[in-house]
């Protein structure tokens, strides 16, 4: 009997114990106030803004209008969106299989609730090094007094980051308290976040008085000690290393923070969004020859991977193109194209059948051909004849390469005039591929997967 109580003892602080680890782990260490140090209070007002989901595909944005936001999104076209961070012209986006990805200059969204960049910070506020207080205890401080909405920028050091499950399935709870003790054991955490209190604005339709809350886990701790302007938040988040998108609870234990507060007048509808059009070269200029190798035999592969034998570039790539044209029918000669744009599943088919994947962009990245900002192309003479080049289309091998000067004389004479007239426009060549050139901005454009068709794309 005495083993038996003995037993049950165990089990009863063993049960006490996981039960107080748990909830420590949710729990800031201490309950107490801290009180904010106000910094500058420039007494601006600004506007939020918010994207929200349509039902019909991801919207790209311009990351260099934006300052801060968070919401669902994916650095290319095919990836389904993930959580995702953005700041200082940079996002960063769970992608498949939990790794983050980030993108420079666009995202393509889904949802996003933020800030813009001409945004004016309401004050700027200061929490100085103490014991650890519950985030949502500081951003009560920071909300009374202000009505929604209202925004917080902050960027600290934190006992322990809770994490908020991003649904409300016990699965999803049991894993936030794993990372929270996982977040705790580790040590002192940096985190940059933002929130919003916005009535009953968002794509989760909150009520009022109720915060949203998302932010970075940082690879370092942030400096220390208070900043005089938002700008030097921005340079401090930078600096911190931002690394994993996450949905922060309020229950987060803050040891110091510093602090912009925007005092918004609303949230508004974003519709700025990117969407630059697919033209047919030759509609823009019908005197271009195509020769599409991918949609029938004669390529690497040895079958048709193009459902349609079309060229397309973006809009402002084609009118490039065109002019290209002109400069070398002044010297006697034509653009034949070979490729242009190439949906993204073609891409990857391509991939999967390329005997030497250094000379293909692997799909994880994306080609800058299904971003529809990118051509394969020769010369011709005006009446449609083929000239010299050092080799045929399709050839992977260090004869393709640009300074390979192996070549008849009269090959690398024409490879010359080709990059001559397509540098004139801004075309960058591909060192390894002589008949390859790329947009100047060809980042601008998003990747696409729109099928080529016999009656046109789409």
């Amino acid at each position: 009997m005495r083993w038996r109580a003995i037993l049950t003892l165990v089990l009863i602080t063993g049960l006490a114990a996981v039960g107080g680890l748990l909830w420590w782990g949710v729990q800031p260490v201490n309950e107490e106030h801290r009180v904010l140090q106000v910094v500058a209070r420039p007494g601006n007002r600004a506007e939020g803004f918010l994207v929200e989901p349509d039902g019909k595909g991801l919207k790209q944005q311009d990351l260099r209008g934006i300052a801060w936001a968070f919401g669902r999104g994916a650095v290319h076209y095919p990836d389904a969106p993930g959580e995702m961070f953005v700041f200082g012209g940079r996002a960063y986006v769970c992608g498949p299989g939990g790794e983050v990805r980030r993108a420079e200059v666009l995202v393509n969204t889904e949802s996003a609730l933020g800030l813009g960049r001409e945004a004016g910070v309401s004050a700027l506020l200061y929490l100085p090094e103490g014991d650890p207080v519950p985030l949502g205890a500081v951003l009560a401080q920071v909300g009374a007094g202000l009505k929604d909405p209202v925004a917080v920028v902050g960027v600290g050091r934190f006992a322990g980051v809770s994490i908020r499950p991003v649904d409300t399935s016990p699965m999803s709870r049991l894993s936030a308290w794993r990372q929270a003790l996982s977040a705790r054991s580790i040590g002192p955490k940096g985190l940059v976040f933002l929130a919003f209190r916005t009535g009953d604005v968002g794509p989760e339709r909150r009520t009022q008085g109720e915060w949203q809350l998302y932010g970075l886990l940082t690879e370092e701790l942030p400096a220390t000690g208070p900043v005089v302007t938002a700008g030097e938040i921005l340079g401090r988040a930078r600096e911190a290393g931002p690394r994993t998108p996450t949905p922060v609870s309020t229950n987060s234990s803050a040891v110091e923070l510093v602090l912009a507060v925007y005092d918004l007048d609303r949230i508004v509808l974003a519709t700025d969004f990117i969407e630059p059009p697919l033209v047919e070269i030759t509609a823009v200029d019908p005197t271009i020859v195509l020769d599409i190798r991918y949609a029938g035999k004669n390529n690497f592969a040895g079958r048709p991977v193009y459902a349609a034998p079309r060229a397309y570039l973006v809009l402002p790539e084609a009118e490039r193109l065109a002019r290209v044209n002109a400069r070398l029918r002044e010297q006697g000669f034509r653009l034949k194209v070979y490729d242009a744009y190439r949906p993204f599943s073609d891409h990857a088919r391509l991939w999967e059948l390329a005997p030497d994947k250094r000379y293909w962009a692997d799909p994880a990245k994306g080609s800058r051909h299904s971003r529809a900002a990118a051509v394969d192309c020769t010369l011709v003479t005006l009446d449609g004849q083929a000239v010299e080049m050092p080799t045929d289309f399709d050839d992977f091998t260090p004869r393709a390469h640009r300074d390979y000067q192996g070549a008849s004389a009269a090959a690398l004479r024409h490879r010359a005039i080709l990059e001559e007239a397509m540098a004139a426009e801004g075309f960058i060549p591909l060192p390894k591929e002589w008949w390859h050139f790329d947009s100047p901005v060809w980042w601008e454009y998003p990747l696409r997967d729109i099928p080529l068709a016999l009656d046109g794309t789409g």
